[in-house]
């Protein structure tokens, strides 16, 4: 479809009857943007201290901390939040009086979050969104051409085609990329003329490499850029992308339950959006510490100080692009990898999150050759033996018949050393 059409005639009738004012928030971080540092600023401070009057006044696990308010000091005087502490205290964070809906995590980090989401913030979320794309000559309503998940419920798979249909997207499912969905997915891009990617890293990586190998060109898809998210973008991955479909990649730093936190500039700085207030704390001797945000909109569940499990430190440099926000350099993050399957097939490894995170509140998945996975699980209330085969029944749809799947059920699932938690290990070299 015609981008304009899907915007004048899609997105604006779909935010109106969802009471969101995308379209006048994108103007608002246009306006920002020009106004400057100080404008950004003040702005910030401003949010800061509502959301925060907000959390003391209304929201029950903050109430009870009987804290003392110092707008003055910045944000130490409220205390770190974790998603464990949020999963525990979950009816003492929540207003359900606020009109929101339900978002999960995907499980990234073994331990999928379910959360609510109110209007406003969306409508930010979005906006912001629309207006960091802007940068690289995206436009609302722009074809996109899309490597990600596939829901693996076929009600929900159906409902997603639907939404990629009418949001101008094509997908290709990050869990099916072999090499003959790889080729017909890229003749179908030709036709459909997409304006830029979006797909996690690795994924789209895996894609360049498997057109490579049949020998297709993919400048012929014309497609001037690629935006990768949800997992570390490494340089090999960027300098193959840009070679191989002569795109600019551009690396988009978010979360789930946040939206985007950081995205790059032409100059590739990561840039701080003004939608999130962010800390680095406990940094090392080279400025390194651990990234807690705050974000500025978020009621139904205020993420105040929201420990996100990242490394960054700031970069103080001024950039070239011209634009007022702070720049971050990330040092670590996921590393997503590859479910190895019998057959010779590579299976991206989220399809385990997919598949898991209804029914466990914690997993660790390791493949200990080709046809053996064993998963840990820490299960919720109601998970049996049925649940086991539906769950075994889902993944083999996907990594083959012949692969055996073990589930053993453990109180607890610790982090690695770095303090992450890996969901999953493969030992197949």
């Amino acid at each position: 479809m015609y981008p304009m059409f899907v915007a004048n005639f899609i997105l604006k009738p779909a935010y109106y009857f969802r009471g969101e004012d995308v379209f006048q928030l994108i103007t608002l971080y246009d306006d920002l943007e020009k106004g400057g540092l100080e404008a950004i600023h003040r702005y910030k401070q401003e949010k800061i201290e509502s959301i925060c009057r907000y959390a003391l006044e209304k929201i029950p696990y903050f109430i009870h901390l009987k804290l003392t308010s110092d707008f003055d000091s910045g944000l130490g005087w409220f205390p770190v939040l974790t998603k464990s502490k949020i999963k525990e205290f979950m009816d003492d964070f929540l207003l359900s009086s606020i009109r929101h809906s339900w978002r999960s995590t995907s499980g990234s980090t073994g331990s999928p979050f379910l959360f609510p989401k109110d209007r406003d913030a969306t409508a930010h979320m979005d906006a912001l969104m629309y207006h960091a794309y802007s940068w690289h000559g995206i436009k609302v309503g722009d074809r996109q051409a899309r490597l990600w998940g596939t829901p693996l419920d076929f009600t929900a798979r159906v409902a997603k085609k639907a939404k990629d249909f009418l949001l101008n997207r094509k997908r290709l499912s990050a869990f099916e990329m072999d090499d003959v969905a790889s080729k017909a997915f890229f003749y179908k891009l030709i036709i459909f003329k997409p304006k830029y990617f979006y797909a996690y890293a690795n994924a789209l990586y895996q894609f360049a490499l498997s057109l490579e190998r049949q020998a297709i060109d993919g400048k012929q898809l014309k497609i001037p850029v690629a935006i990768c998210t949800g997992e570390v973008l490494f340089p090999f991955q960027r300098e193959k992308i840009e070679k191989f479909f002569g795109c600019k990649v551009v690396n988009e730093y978010g979360s789930t339950e946040n939206g985007i936190i950081g995205f790059e500039c032409e100059r590739n700085n990561l840039h701080i959006v003004p939608t999130i207030e962010l800390e680095i704390l406990n940094p090392d001797e080279n400025g390194f510490g651990n990234v807690v945000i705050t974000e500025l909109n978020s009621k139904a569940i205020p993420f105040i100080r929201y420990d996100i499990g990242d490394v960054a430190r700031f970069v103080d440099l001024k950039c070239d692009c011209g634009r007022p926000y702070r720049i971050i350099e990330l040092k670590e993050g996921r590393v997503d990898d590859y479910i190895k399957c019998p057959d010779g097939r590579l299976v991206y490894d989220a399809i385990l999150a997919y598949s898991l995170k209804n029914d466990v509140e914690k997993f660790k998945a390791i493949q200990e050759d080709i046809d053996l996975i064993n998963i840990s699980i820490v299960p919720k209330s109601g998970f049996d033996r049925s649940s086991e085969m539906r769950i075994i029944g889902q993944l083999r749809e996907y990594l083959g018949k012949e692969m055996k799947i073990v589930f053993s059920t453990v109180n607890d699932i610790l982090p690695e050393k770095s303090g992450k938690l890996r969901y999953f290990v493969s030992k197949i070299l």
